[in-house]
């Protein structure tokens, strides 16, 4: 059991601290009674027993010619005068041969003298059970100078003959009568003594914590009136320490309030003044942010336009030049092409963002086969693994042969995470797996590149950044990828998780929830 709960800290400190006094007090009343009744009950006991053996002893003295005679009309006598005393039940005579001579009528031999060997030559205890003893004493027949004296016989000095043995029952009732008595009586002396003694602690408690008690009312009207009042410094040394203590805490707070109360005038206005400032530079940051965004989208749009152009063009060219098998100049117009491809796909980027931080970028979903899609993938993608002699892997789980989804954002996250892990990888492996259930299309892409350190793992997703952003870095890029991947995973209500270790490798999650066409599509590989 645990103190606080016979002792919450809800009760006052004074009521506590009687409780456990007076608890203590009734286990003290409690152990002393409980020792004082036992102490007195073993010491009438003992006596209890010396005189059941007299007794027995005097018994056996007078039932000699009984015994001699073998008549129990020469008992009757002996048998009246024992029973006589009040705690004596019954009485038996028995010769050596263990047969009954004499026994009253509500004596039970059975199970209390099992063997007569087992009788000694002296007076003794032989059953004891919850209500009653049973003594045995021998009986002997001797020269006539010792008929009247109480003493054991000698074999060695004492010519004697053992003519049999009595047994006398001697009730306990008795016995437990006074025990009950001794223990009611400690019971109640020790109560009332516990009842003076808590009255007493009562008294000295009450005056020990009044000045306790006053300098509680004073902090309880202290936070209800929000002044500072003080505390009468009075009672033992602690509580004038407490109270003087805090005196000295209500005086500090009473100075650094008015100080407070100075100074906080002055600051709202400031705080008013530096709030206007705030909101006028969020305004302008906001204008611009959306002017910036405008700004991308209407740049993007003007420069994809004229690069179409020029690719188309270029192709052309390189069309006529290859029917001419000017395989110098073809080399050449196809570097022109991949470039103008690699800038063309800069420009979409920044145009998907701009779309995004602008809030125009829109999803349209639709029924697509995911088997073709992937193939698409990793036809764009192979080249990319062969140029830096990396291996390309793909697996797939439960996979539906059609899924409702955004088609174009889905593939573009598909490049984005093979085309960075080709990039970053080489001489190694990639593994492309993909499953989808009734809820979720789940897709990764693990590698073993160089991997990213766990405290740049929250910086990849950034516009324009990358691990290695120095000026000789080793690979190249413009660090929107991954940010528009994240985007786009968001987009679609998905979530985009990467685990890395340095030069072990990097794996890329991806959990995106389906939508599902008004017709349930089960065809499954």
């Amino acid at each position: 059991m645990q103190l606080s709960y016979l002792f919450p800290y809800k009760r006052s400190f004074k009521s506590q601290l009687l409780s456990l006094f007076l608890l203590l007090v009734i286990i003290l009343a409690l152990t002393t009674s409980a020792l004082t009744a036992w102490q007195s009950s073993k010491t009438i006991s003992e006596a209890t027993i010396e005189n059941g053996l007299q007794i027995t002893h005097n018994f056996a003295e007078q039932s000699v010619l009984a015994l001699v005679t073998g008549s129990i009309e020469n008992a009757n006598e002996a048998v009246t005068n024992t029973l006589g005393f009040r705690p004596i039940m019954a009485v038996s005579i028995l010769n050596t041969d263990g047969e009954v001579l004499l026994s009253s009528e509500n004596m039970s031999l059975k199970n209390v003298v099992s063997d007569i060997n087992a009788l000694k030559s002296i007076s003794q205890l032989v059953h004891e059970s919850d209500m009653f003893w049973v003594f045995s004493s021998p009986v002997y027949l001797q020269d006539e100078q010792y008929d009247d004296e109480l003493i054991e016989p000698d074999n060695e000095t004492l010519q004697q003959e053992l003519i049999g043995y009595v047994l006398v029952e001697y009730s306990k009732k008795e016995l437990h009568k006074i025990q009950r008595t001794i223990f009611i009586s400690n019971i109640v002396t020790g109560s009332i003594i516990a009842l003076i003694l808590a009255l007493v602690m009562r008294i000295i408690i009450t005056r020990m914590t009044k000045p306790l008690l006053a300098i509680s009312q004073t902090m309880e009207s202290a936070r209800e009136t929000g002044l500072y009042p003080k505390a009468q410094v009075a009672g033992a040394l602690e509580l004038r320490q407490i109270a003087h203590a805090y005196n000295q805490l209500m005086t500090i707070l009473e100075v650094q309030n008015a100080e407070l109360a100075k100074s906080r005038d002055t600051l709202e206005s400031e705080v008013e003044i530096r709030t206007q400032e705030l909101v006028v530079a969020r305004d302008g940051a906001l204008t611009a942010s959306r002017h910036k965004s405008e700004f991308l989208a209407n740049i993007s749009h003007e420069l994809r336009t004229p690069l179409q152009a020029i690719i188309g063009y270029t192709d052309l060219v390189r069309e006529d030049l290859e029917l001419e098998c000017m395989d110098t100049q073809v080399e050449d117009l196809n570097r022109s092409i991949r470039s103008a491809n690699t800038l063309l796909a800069l420009i979409n980027n920044i145009l998907d963002l701009a779309k995004i931080e602008a809030g125009r970028m829109d999803l349209h979903a639709k029924e697509t086969s995911i088997k073709q899609l992937l193939a698409e993938t990793i036809e764009t993608v192979t080249p990319m693994a062969a140029a830096n002699n990396n291996t390309l892997n793909m697996t797939t789980g439960e996979l539906a042969s059609t899924l409702f989804v955004d088609r174009q954002k889905l593939m573009q996250i598909f490049l984005n995470l093979l085309s960075n892990a080709c990039k970053f990888t080489k001489n190694g492996e990639i593994t492309f797996h993909i499953y989808n259930d009734l809820s979720f299309l789940y897709f990764s892409v693990q590698d073993t590149g160089v991997g990213i350190a766990k405290d740049m793992l929250d910086y990849i997703f950034e516009q324009f950044t990358q691990v290695d952003g120095s000026q000789t870095r080793q690979f190249e890029g413009t660090g929107l990828g991954m940010a528009i991947t994240q985007n786009f995973c968001q987009l679609m209500g998905g979530q985009l998780t990467v685990k890395s270790e340095v030069n072990v490798g990097s794996t890329f999650s991806v959990k995106i929830p389906l939508v599902w066409d008004e017709h349930e599509i089960s065809d499954t590989k």
